[in-house]
């Protein structure tokens, strides 16, 4: 299945081929010739990975094949990624002829580039001889029909998505708060094959109002694959206090956990239980058996063996849904009109269809997502008529199967941005704006558009190959998660391209090139620093002990598009990390450093700087404006900003703007041409503000009309006077598009003209916070005007507006 994502690397690479500037460079470097007969063996490799598809998993010579040209195409994409960066940093085309001759340094860039495209060339043109060999013919990768071949979760659920499980939801609620068992620890199971609901039905159970009273506390962990006694301790732990317990050892875990359990009512959810060792279950009980009586224990799981291990005789056997249930689930998503307006023969091989998924939910939303909209009676017949592939039994292979058929169904730019997602835990919560800015990273989202990753978000959760975990008050949705055994199918795709480091990971795959770090330092670390890696991906759920790895690890991982060392207490970031001329992702969040050194400016490709929680920060690069592709700039320190910011004007994201005091740094006129700035933007130190007028006027607030929210602040009133207070919050004219306004501290006495008249019609929530110098407001009530306006386009949020002797 690999190879489906190679197809999108090779596409990739032969629309860099035929770019002008590729074409320019390479007749600049004499290259020409070797790069146009790289295009056309590309392009045949291209037509014939249908069929490598079909026979690699039956044919070890061909999936070595498949792995040879990976490797290459890599190489192929580095490289044309060096030709691109070499032009940023010598100014153009233009400038490189002019200057060929006349630079020792671009004899030697030439001379390493051409003898990179000969050998890539060759391995290509061995690849290309073996094609006859395996007797691989050509194909269309994209017309083809869909073929047969082929988590941590959490209790928060929308009951309004469920069908056909309240008789269930029932009986268990009455298995648990029955006064017939008072038992000081007593367990109930649901047992059922992956897809039919296990853990829907549970959340369902652990939300029910009867619980939530009966119980005190209730605690909610996902199990998944690893039975870890002290880890499933700390994941109690985290549930029922705010201490830190992650360096704790066990014997401290069990302590804590006493004293917070002891002789209480709980209600534990084991959800996704996979241990049969009975031994590391009976150390996890007999740490539980402080609690009161009448404490349960609810345990999902896939297999019966584990309940039986577990002591629960008569645990639930979850069953598919019944088939007028089921209908309803696939119609509700297949069908975008009633059932009786649809073509009667879409009706009937729906129906067909459903009764062929036994009642497994997974499965039916996934069909009815996959074939929603598709009209041609050909996208139903190849689901119908694969029985095999539908007669689901008892094991989750034929689950997984049935899944795969969705996947094979993407279009060629989705598949990537999907098996991505396998770079994340089980159940793991993944920021919506985060992942598209690993995917636009990774090169996956063209044109390089985040409008158009946002796209490919949506139809990833249409299709049910991700599930909408949270959204902000205005219903924007801001988190996901995958089912686990989506998570399963995408792991199943990348194979080892994509590794979670976590402890038990004894050995570094020589194929990978995606890594992720979650939860403690891995010594194996220190083997990926051979490996071609594009991703290092830190996401600390609780920080690391260990601040040990040598920065230097890091910056010889050459061809990075993606870093994040996120929680690594690091105190000197590298100078040498300026030599990562690929990376477009750089995270630094959660780290001790006090200077981020100016190398950074040298990375022309960064589109995404993370600078959260280094609070230890005290000095930035003064002068960024040659980080011209910087999209996303996440920033919360009250540094001020660094000069050039404003020419950064592919800028989408700055959180936090803070007014320098020194003359020409962190002029607020730095934000007049930042007109493409999305979501939240905060202004701090606004009392460092030196010509009210003339700058507020140049900030040019007013044309920015994909902010959201906008935050005002000033920290030290005193430092500017009222009358001059006034002049800049009259310049500060927000886009009527607003949605939230703050203003704290402010020094005015009074409201400017645009909080007067109403302007700020798209208005929802409004903060004023310690404006005690505030005595009027002007011609109309601006708290009565915005309130208004705020509750005539959002009737549910609420309005705050703190004021101190208004």
């Amino acid at each position: 299945m690999a190879e489906q994502i190679l197809f999108n690397i090779i596409a990739d690479v032969l629309t860099k081929l035929g770019s002008s500037s590729i074409q320019q460079i390479g007749s600049a470097f004499g290259v020409a010739k070797e790069l146009t007969k790289l295009t056309k063996k590309l392009t045949t490799i291209k037509g014939v990975l249908v069929d490598a598809e079909k026979r690699q998993e039956e044919s070890d010579a061909v999936k070595a094949w498949v792995r040879r040209l990976k490797d290459v195409v890599y190489d192929a994409d580095d490289l044309l990624d060096d030709f691109a960066t070499h032009q940023l940093q010598r100014g153009g085309v233009a400038r490189q002829v002019s200057d060929f001759f006349s630079s020792s340094n671009q004899l030697v860039f030439r001379f390493k580039m051409s003898s990179k495209v000969k050998n890539i060339k060759e391995e290509v043109d061995e690849i290309v001889k073996e094609i006859n060999l395996l007797k691989l013919v050509q194909g269309n990768i994209v017309q083809r029909e869909v073929e047969s071949s082929w988590r941590e979760t959490h209790s928060f659920v929308l009951t309004s998505e469920i069908v056909g499980r309240e008789e269930n939801k029932e009986e268990i609620i009455k298995s648990l708060v029955s006064s017939d068992n008072q038992e000081i620890l007593s367990m109930v199971a649901i047992v059922g094959i992956g897809g039919l609901g296990k853990t829907t039905l549970a959340q369902l159970v652990y939300n029910d109002e009867k619980v939530v009273q009966y119980f005190e506390p209730r605690i909610w962990v996902c199990v998944s694959d690893h039975f870890d006694v002290k880890s499933l301790v700390k994941k109690f732990l985290k549930e029922v206090c705010e201490q830190d317990v992650e360096w704790l050892e066990l014997n401290g875990l069990k302590n804590l956990l006493h004293k917070k359990i002891s002789q209480k009512r709980c209600l534990l959810v084991l959800d996704d239980v996979w241990n049969e060792n009975p031994e590391k279950w009976d150390q996890l009980k007999s740490l539980l058996m402080v609690v009161g009586k009448g404490s349960k224990i609810l345990v999902t799981t896939r297999h019966s063996k584990v309940a039986s291990i577990m002591g629960i005789n008569s645990p639930f056997f979850l069953e598919g849904l019944k088939d007028s249930l089921a209908w309803d689930l696939f119609s509700k998503i297949a069908f975008a009109e009633e059932p009786e307006k649809v073509h009667p023969k879409l009706v009937e091989m729906g129906k067909e269809i459903v009764n062929m998924c036994n009642g497994v939910p997974l499965v039916i939303k996934t069909l009815g997502a996959m074939l929603r909209l598709k009209t041609e009676e050909s996208h139903w017949l190849s689901i119908k008529n694969n029985r095999n592939l539908l007669s689901l039994g008892a094991g989750n292979d034929n689950v997984l199967s049935v899944l795969k058929l969705s996947y094979n169904d993407l279009p060629i730019y989705l598949k990537q941005c999907f098996t991505y997602c396998a770079l994340f835990l089980k159940d793991y919560k993944i920021e919506k704006n985060m992942l598209v800015q690993l995917w636009m990273a990774q090169g996956y989202i063209q044109p390089l558009d985040e409008n158009v990753g946002h796209q490919y978000f949506e139809e990833l959760l249409s299709r049910s190959l991700l599930e909408k975990f949270r959204n902000d008050a205005f219903n924007n949705i801001l988190s996901c998660k995958m089912h686990d055994l989506m998570h399963d199918l995408a792991q199943s795709v990348v194979e080892s391209e994509v590794l979670i480091l976590e402890d038990d990971v004894k050995e570094i795959p020589k194929e990978v090139r995606h890594v992720s770090l979650f939860n403690s330092m891995n010594l194996k670390l220190k083997a990926l620093r051979a490996k071609h890696i594009r991703t290092f991906l830190s996401i600390p759920i609780h920080g690391y002990k260990d601040d040990s790895i040598p920065n230097i690890y890091f910056s010889s991982f050459k061809c990075l598009r993606v870093l994040s060392l996120n929680g690594f207490k690091v105190k000197e970031v590298p100078k040498s990390l300026g030599k990562l001329s690929h990376l477009r992702y750089l995270d630094l969040s959660h780290n001790k450093f006090e200077v981020l050194p100016n190398s950074i400016t040298r990375l022309k490709n960064l589109q995404t700087l993370k600078l959260i929680g280094c609070h230890v920060l005290k000095e930035m690069p003064k002068d960024m404006r040659q980080l011209i592709n910087l999209r996303h700039w996440e920033y919360d320190g009250y540094l001020s900003m660094p000069c050039g910011i404003g020419k950064l004007t592919l800028l989408q994201s700055l959180p936090l703007f803070v007014v320098g005091n020194e003359r020409g740094v962190g002029r607020l006129s730095e934000l007049k041409g930042l007109n493409n700035l999305k979501g939240k933007l905060r202004i701090q130190k606004l009392e460092n503000v030196r010509d009210a007028v003339d700058e507020s006027d140049k900030a040019n607030l007013r044309e920015k009309k994909y902010i959201r929210m906008l935050a005002l602040g000033w920290e030290n009133r005193s430092a500017q006077s009222g009358r001059d207070a006034e002049k800049l919050m009259e310049g500060l004219h927000p886009p009527p598009s607003l949605e939230e306004l703050r203003i704290g501290r402010y020094g005015g006495m009074g409201f400017p003209s645009w909080m007067r008249n109403g302007v700020l019609s798209q208005l929802k929530s409004l903060q004023l916070v310690d404006l005690s110098e505030v005595e009027y407001l002007g011609c109309s009530s601006v708290i009565e005007t915005m309130i208004y306006a705020a509750e005539t386009n959002h009737d549910e949020t609420s309005m705050e507006a703190s004021q101190n002797h208004m």
